[in-house]
């Protein structure tokens, strides 16, 4: 079976979350080949993996190769977000399955309507897209997958005295800062220092312009309780358990990723999380009670530190059941497997 991942991502696996995703898959189904376009991506072509990455502006050139190469494959999936522009103007020939790693933007229907199936990694996004008319067995639910076996609790647990915090959905742009939540969590972290948190940012091969203003920020105000650090973490499945919580605190819905990798890892580690309530996987979390909810405000956020706090052994047992119930990469694989042999069978007729 040859699939090939059509995506917009950086093709960056040790740093972005979908670019991991679909390194992946290409390893468990060897015969594929990943095509990205994408604005951090001038060009990249590796004929040895099959990997090839392209800049957005070559897209009159882009609408006379894609439809040639996806002869090549058995069956498109789709990465990306509701309107993957690109790729709903070009890909015909092939089978499609799409993944939704983005609900921002407007929905594309048309092109959603021609794809054999489509994956949401949030329930929320599910249940829009079905009171939208889409059938119910055209869309399914599977977040991304984690190695159980890679990402599991520990013995070793932090010292209850002080309040650890884990920030690892660092933004690329300075744009993204506030809705983020960067600027959050920094207040947060000044006016109580009995907390400890760690930035933890991304050294990305291209451009990045979040860093310096948090930088500033910090060198501005006297913030002991507050360390940044900067590179790809060696393991982060070692780094959580030196934690109580990964915190994601998007001030706005769009904040970034609506199911950050980073959440899921923390989770299988048995490290509950904070998570806005604007946020659109905050609703997971407060059905499975594997961390809480706060508004994103810093009073809200020291107020869910104090309330996790108190209540750690059982959002850390509720932390790995929620893992090991949704996140198996196993089960994740499985379904894409099978969503593949039907795109294939149903496009045969």
């Amino acid at each position: 079976m040859r699939v090939i991942y059509w995506n917009t991502s950086c093709l960056e696996p040790a740093v972005e979350a979908v670019s991991g995703e679909i390194s992946a898959l290409s390893r468990h189904f060897p015969d594929s080949l990943i095509f990205a376009v994408s604005p951090h991506l001038r060009l990249r072509l590796s004929p040895s993996t099959r990997t090839y990455g392209v800049h957005p502006a070559l897209d009159p050139l882009l609408r006379l190769v894609i439809p040639v190469l996806e002869r090549w494959g058995d069956v498109n999936h789709v990465i990306g977000d509701p309107c993957p522009w690109t790729y709903a103007k070009t890909l015909k020939r092939r089978p499609t399955v799409l993944t939704l790693t983005s609900e921002q933007g407007p929905v594309l229907t048309e092109f959603l309507g021609r794809c054999h199936h489509i994956v949401t990694q949030t329930a929320g996004f599910r249940k829009r897209l079905l009171e939208m008319g889409l059938a119910a067995d055209q869309v399914t639910l599977c977040y991304p997958a984690i190695d159980l076996h890679r990402f599991v609790p520990t013995d070793r647990q932090p010292d209850d005295a002080t309040p650890r915090l884990l920030f690892a959905t660092a933004p690329r742009e300075s744009h993204e800062m506030t809705g983020r939540g960067v600027y959050l969590l920094l207040e947060t972290a000044a006016a109580h220092p009995d907390l400890h948190l760690r930035l933890l940012y991304r050294d990305w091969a291209s451009n990045h312009t979040a860093l310096a203003p948090t930088r500033d920020w910090l060198a501005q105000r006297d913030c002991p309780n507050v360390e940044l650090t900067v590179g790809a973490e060696a393991n982060m499945a070692t780094l959580y358990p030196s934690y109580h919580f990964t915190v994601i605190p998007y001030t706005t819905i769009d904040g970034g990723k609506e199911c950050p990798n980073s959440l899921l890892e923390s989770l299988a580690c048995g490290v509950p999380v904070l998570i806005s309530e604007v946020a659109p996987f905050a609703a997971f979390v407060a059905e499975h009670d594997c961390g809480e909810l706060f508004t994103p405000t810093a009073d809200g956020l020291s107020q869910a530190v104090a309330r996790g706090m108190a209540r750690l052994p059982t959002l850390r047992a509720n932390a790995r059941k929620a893992a090991e119930l949704h996140f198996d990469s196993r089960t994740a694989l499985a379904t894409y497997a099978t969503l593949y042999e039907r795109a294939m069978a149903a496009g045969t007729h």
